[in-house]
């Protein structure tokens, strides 16, 4: 299993791919929300699982955060593992939510449209 980040590396992994982090809490020892400011000045969340399976709950947990929290997009990163086939069909299941499922979280750019469902590929899991 891959070793659990700390919130020091999360943060400096967005700021390496070109995000202002703007706050950071660890949620549980293996869950992460980040706040990220991207090239645009957009305010987007990033919720980091770090465990072997993320599943629909998870894109659930996530769609509530953005819409409670007013960002313009989410991203739900998996750190170590990958998303469960329900996980995927959960995102394509909600309508117009500005979400991607990523397992490296991709530069600080708005992503295309067409990409809102793309799963980017994970990180191995060790």
């Amino acid at each position: 299993m891959t070793p659990m980040p700390s919130t020091r590396e999360l943060c400096q992994l967005a700021r390496q791919a070109g995000y202002e982090v703007i706050g950071e809490q660890q949620i549980r020892t293996n869950r992460w929300l980040l706040t990220l400011r991207d090239a645009e000045h957009a305010e987007l969340l990033v919720l980091v699982q770090a465990r072997r399976l993320v599943v629909a709950a998870d894109v659930q947990d996530l769609a509530e955060l953005v819409q409670l929290r007013r960002a313009s997009r989410g991203i739900l990163l998996v750190y170590g593992g990958t998303f469960s086939p329900a996980a995927q069909r959960t995102l394509a299941e909600l309508p117009g939510a500005p979400l991607q499922l990523c397992g490296a979280l991709p530069p600080a750019a708005p992503p295309a449209p067409d990409e809102r469902i793309k799963v980017v590929a994970p990180h191995p899991i060790g």
